[in-house]
C-alpha cells in the first residue's frame, strides 16, 4: 500500500493490557450530562502459548491503572488482502482457511518487526547513537519475543555498550483457532523507563535512577551533545535532560524506552507493511484534541476539496456536523487545559520577544488576555469564562446566528495556519504552543472549511442586517 496502516501503542509497566472501549455519542442534549461516553468493547487476551480468548470489560469504570502502574495499550496487526479461488474474487482478513485454499500453512507466514529509538541520533546525527531492535517470527511461532534495543554492531562510540540492551517491548503471534482464524501479531510496548550513563550521578543529582539502569556509555556523543540556539532539532527548547541553562546545556545522556517502527508480514512473494508508534500514557483520554493526526493527514491529501464550492453546497448537513465536531473538540481540549496559566506563560513569552527585538513591551503584553476579574468561588476565572463560551458553540444554531451577526468572526477569532510569528494573541486556540515553538493553529484544511462554511451561512443574509 502507498499509505500503510498505522497503530499506536502506549507505555505501561503493568503486565495487564488496557481493555477495549469505544466512544459513544456524547450526551449533548439540553438536559444531558455533557460528558463523553465510553462504551465497553470486546478485548482479545493472548495466553503465554499464544491461545486467544475474548472478554468484555467488567462494570462501567474504565481502568487505566492497577497496582503495577499504567496498563499498556497493545495493538494487534491483522493481515487483510484480496484473493481469487476458482474464479471467485474475495477480500477481507487472511485466515487459515485462505491459506489452506492455496496449499499454505502457518509456517509459510513470516513476520518481521523493526523498531528504533532515534531521539539521541536525531540530535547528534551519529549512527553510533541509534538504538535498534529487529525480530523475525514465523506464523507458527507463538511465544512472546522481546525487542532488545542495541547500538549498531561495530559502532566506534556506541551509546548502548556491547552485551547490554534497552527493552523496547515485545511481539507475539497469536495461535489461530476456529473462533479466531485470522493471522495476527500483537505488539506490546515497553514499561516507560529511563536509562542513563554510568556516570550520571557525577553529572546531576536531579534524576536518581536505579543502578541497574545506569549502563549507557559516558563516552558516547549523546553524552556530550549541546543544544545550539535556533537549531530545529531542539525546538522548542528543553527537549532533553540537561538542555536548560540551569543544567549547563549539555545532555545528561538519558534515554527512554519509546520507539517507532515497521511491522511487515510476508506470505509467499507478497508482503504487507504497517507502522507502529509508541507513546506515553494519555492523561486526558476522554478529551480529544481539536487537531488530530487524522486532521493532519486529511490536510495533506484532502486540503483542496473544501475549496470547491460544491463541497458545502452538495453536503450542507454533513459540513455543518463537521464544523460542530471541530468546536466540540475545541471545548474538550479547553477542558483539559489551565487557560489562566497558559495565558500567563504566553504573556511572558510576548514580553521576552519584545525585549529581544526592542519593541514596546506594553503592546506585547496587551496582545494576550489581561488578568480577569475573579468570579465568586472560581479560582481559574479565564478558564471558566472560556469554557462557558465554548459550550454555547455546541448548539449549531447559536454558532450560525453568531456567524450571521459577525461576518468576520472566523478571521477575528481563529488563528490562520502557517503564520510562523512569535506573538501570542486572543485568537483560538488561545495561548497554546505548537511543536514548532510558534503559537498553535488549526490545519489549513480546517481553516478553509470554517471560512467557506461561514460564507455559506452568510449567503442568505441581507447585507447590513
Amino acid at each position: 500500500m502507498a499509505v500503510p496502516p498505522l497503530a499506536f501503542a502506549r507505555l505501561g509497566p503493568s503486565p495487564e493490557p488496557c481493555e477495549n472501549y469505544r466512544y459513544g455519542p456524547n450526551d449533548l442534549t439540553a438536559r444531558g450530562t455533557g460528558k463523553t461516553v465510553a462504551q465497553p468493547a470486546p478485548s482479545l487476551v493472548v495466553a503465554e502459548d499464544g491461545t486467544l480468548t475474548e472478554r468484555r470489560p467488567q462494570g462501567n469504570r474504565v481502568r487505566f491503572k492497577d497496582e503495577r502502574g499504567f496498563r499498556p495499550i497493545c495493538p494487534f496487526f491483522e493481515v487483510h488482502g484480496t484473493w481469487a479461488v476458482d474464479g471467485e474474487r474475495a477480500e477481507g482478513p487472511i485466515t487459515t482457511q485462505v491459506l489452506d485454499a492455496f496449499g499454505l500453512t502457518l509456517a509459510d507466514v513470516a513476520w518481521k518487526v523493526e523498531v528504533a529509538n532515534l531521539k539521541a541520533h536525531h540530535c547528534t546525527r551519529s549512527d553510533d547513537d541509534r538504538i535498534d531492535a529487529t525480530v523475525e517470527v514465523a506464523g507458527n511461532e507463538h511465544r512472546r519475543r522481546p525487542l532488545e534495543g542495541r547500538s549498531p554492531q561495530g559502532a566506534a562510540r556506541p551509546l548502548v555498550p556491547p552485551g547490554r540492551h534497552i527493552p523496547l517491548g515485545s511481539v507475539q503471534v497469536p495461535r489461530p483457532s476456529d473462533d479466531f482464524p485470522e493471522l495476527r501479531l500483537r505488539f506490546t510496548p515497553a514499561a516507560g523507563l529511563v536509562y542513563g550513563p554510568t556516570d550520571l550521578l557525577q553529572r546531576t543529582n536531579r534524576y536518581p535512577l536505579p543502578a541497574e539502569r545506569l549502563f549507557l556509555s559516558p563516552e558516547s556523543r549523546w553524552c556530550e551533545f549541546r543544544a545550539v540556539r535556533f537549531d530545529p532539532r531542539t525546538a522548542p527548547s528543553g527537549l532533553f535532560a540537561g538542555a536548560s541553562a540551569e543544567d549547563g546545556g549539555t545532555s545528561f545522556g538519558l534515554v527512554d524506552d519509546v520507539c517507532d517502527g515497521l511491522v511487515s508480514v510476508t506470505i509467499g512473494d507478497l508482503t504487507a507493511r504497517a507502522r507502529v508508534v509508541v507513546t506515553p500514557p494519555d492523561f486526558a483520554p476522554d478529551r480529544r484534541p481539536f487537531t488530530s493526526l487524522a486532521d493532519g493527514l486529511a490536510d495533506r491529501v484532502k486540503r483542496a476539496e473544501v475549496r470547491d464550492p460544491a463541497y458545502i453546497s452538495a453536503n450542507p448537513q454533513l459540513t455543518a456536523l463537521e464544523v460542530r465536531d471541530l468546536f466540540e473538540r475545541a471545548l474538550e481540549a479547553m477542558e483539559s487545559v489551565n487557560v489562566d496559566a497558559q495565558n500567563q506563560r504566553a504573556t511572558g513569552e510576548n514580553i521576552a520577544n519584545a525585549q529581544a527585538e526592542g519593541s514596546p513591551v506594553a503592546e506585547a503584553r496587551a496582545r494576550t488576555f489581561p488578568a480577569p476579574v475573579p468570579l465568586a468561588g472560581i479560582t481559574l476565572a479565564l478558564t471558566e469564562r472560556g469554557r462557558r463560551k465554548h459550550r454555547r458553540f455546541l448548539a449549531l444554531e447559536v454558532l450560525e446566528d453568531l456567524i450571521r451577526e459577525q461576518p468576520d468572526f472566523i478571521q477575528r477569532f481563529v488563528r490562520p495556519p502557517a503564520l510562523e510569528e512569535p506573538w501570542y494573541d486572543r485568537r483560538m486556540p488561545v495561548a497554546n504552543r505548537g511543536s514548532d515553538a510558534f503559537p498553535m493553529h488549526v490545519t489549513r484544511r480546517q481553516y478553509d472549511l470554517l471560512t467557506a462554511w461561514a460564507a455559506s451561512v452568510r449567503a442568505g443574509v441581507e447585507e447590513g442586517s
